[in-house]
């Protein structure tokens, strides 16, 4: 089976200039845990997962006390609105992946799933042309429902 015959044809996306809100609440609305970030002319130039939205709890320097952190600035766990505004003021291009697993639409579904493996660190792999325009997804869970269905 090639690529094209499992992907999700045109995924919802975000651009690399809109802020995080947008991307969350999009993510929210659709049940996304991820959105490819495109540039004005469709071309990918990125991933932003839900994971990358949330604060992280780190060691806090010189100390074994754990704190959160937000794109790369300490939260007080209590300060909603302040998380609130960081999703407000920063663009997505600022926190987005842009190492991610791409493949064309008539490449093998093998290849697909090795590129999702790579490392365990994908969830989705993008479907691009040559011109690298988005055309669509495929996720661990069409591969899940692939192998469930070919089972029956």
């Amino acid at each position: 089976m090639q690529v094209k015959e499992l992907m999700k044809p045109r995924p919802y996306t975000v651009r690399g200039d809109e802020p995080l809100i947008v991307a969350a609440e999009r993510m929210l609305e659709h049940g996304l845990g991820g959105l490819p970030v495109v540039n004005e002319t469709g071309q990918l130039i990125g991933l932003l997962e839900i994971d990358d939205l949330l604060p992280k709890p780190e060691n806090v320097p010189f100390s074994t006390v754990q704190a959160l952190r937000l794109f790369g600035e300490w939260v007080d766990p209590g300060s909603i609105e302040k998380i609130y505004a960081h999703y407000a003021r920063i663009p997505v291009r600022q926190v987005m992946r842009t190492e991610v697993a791409t493949v064309r639409p008539e490449d093998s579904l093998e290849t697909a799933l090795t590129r999702m493996l790579e490392g365990q660190q994908y969830r989705r792999v993008l479907v691009v042309d040559a011109q690298n325009h988005l055309l669509g997804t495929l996720t661990r869970s069409d591969f899940l429902r692939l192998f469930v269905q070919r089972g029956a």
